[in-house]
């Protein structure tokens, strides 16, 4: 091509430009009838944006992240494989070698999440059918938001479990401090230590004591120091019972209630518009390629006669 300078070029492209013309036409009808329905089946894409809802942060993830991995996960891709048999959608022979492989190709191709700059999330769902790609893309958040609840009853069930069996050992050690007060206030009449102390204090130099008033002297200077401490921790376990129980509850509440897990911004749309082919992009590379290719072939035959006549 080092002899092939650019004037002579344009003179071999002026010299037969009616053949390239006729080259060009024809390979416009061939790429045209090539890139038709007959041969490339048209495929539409639908699109829908969503922002993440009601997630708790975890390490240096962030909600969007967490949703991302909820929406590619093989729990979803199994469910949406269920729900719309897309084994048959895609054409592949479950009994083949590499049916998996292949099946996983085609989801990845025609199925794909990705985060925006907004922090929310566009999913993009192709597929020859219009009405069936917006279908799969409204699937997709509903299979992600049921995955979503289901990993959070999960993980709810294991705190209110764990929730119970700290109210039931808290429970136990209450009830066991309040036999022991009982048991004080029984034996020995003492209902409150301070205030009967002081009481007491009084009546021992005024006069003689009764029965009781001694029994509870007795009490006051045997168990007293216990009685105050017991009454201290009763007070101390019957407020970390209530924040427990707070916690339980809020939990049962979650466990129970149904969240969504993402807001709507953009709702799938019903493409009305092919995706693919692009046609007229098929016929300009096409039609491109075919001329280059026959410029070169010409170029080095005229050349290939130049060299014989010179001889």
């Amino acid at each position: 091509m080092e002899n092939f300078n650019t004037q002579y070029i344009i003179n071999i492209i002026q010299l037969h430009l009616k053949r390239f013309t006729i080259i060009a036409i024809i390979a416009i009808i061939i790429s045209s009838f090539l890139s038709s329905p007959l041969f490339i089946k048209p495929t539409y894409k639908s699109t829908a944006v969503i922002y993440p809802t009601n997630l708790t942060r975890f390490s240096e993830e962030s909600p969007t992240e967490q949703l991302l991995q909820f929406i590619n996960s093989e729990e979803v891709k199994i469910a949406m494989t269920k729900r719309f048999n897309l084994f048959k959608v895609y054409d592949i022979d479950t009994l083949s070698v590499r049916a998996h492989s292949k099946f996983d190709l085609y989801y990845s191709e025609n199925i794909k999440a990705t985060s925006t700059l907004y922090e929310s999330i566009e999913i993009d769902v192709i597929d020859e059918s219009p009405k069936l790609a917006q279908q799969m893309a409204n699937a997709i958040i509903d299979e992600t938001s049921k995955l979503v609840e289901r990993s959070k009853r999960s993980k709810n069930e294991e705190y209110l479990v764990s929730y119970q069996n700290q109210l039931t050992i808290m429970k136990a050690e209450i009830d066991s401090i309040e036999n022991k007060l009982r048991s004080y206030r029984v034996n020995y009449g003492i209902l409150d230590f301070k205030s009967q102390s002081k009481i007491m204090s009084k009546r021992v130099g005024e006069k003689a004591l009764s029965e009781d008033e001694k029994l509870l002297l007795k009490g006051l200077k045997e168990i007293g120091g216990d009685y105050t401490i017991l009454q201290e921790e009763l007070k101390g376990n019957l407020k970390n019972y209530k924040m427990l129980k707070l916690d339980y509850d809020k939990n049962r509440m979650n466990y129970n209630g149904k969240l969504s897990y993402s807001t709507i911004i953009s709702k799938a749309n019903l493409p009305d518009k092919k995706h693919a082919p692009q046609r007229a992009i098929i016929v300009l590379f096409f039609t491109l390629s075919v001329l280059l290719f026959s410029l070169i072939i010409i170029l080095f035959t005229n050349k290939k006669q130049n060299n014989v006549a010179k001889n």
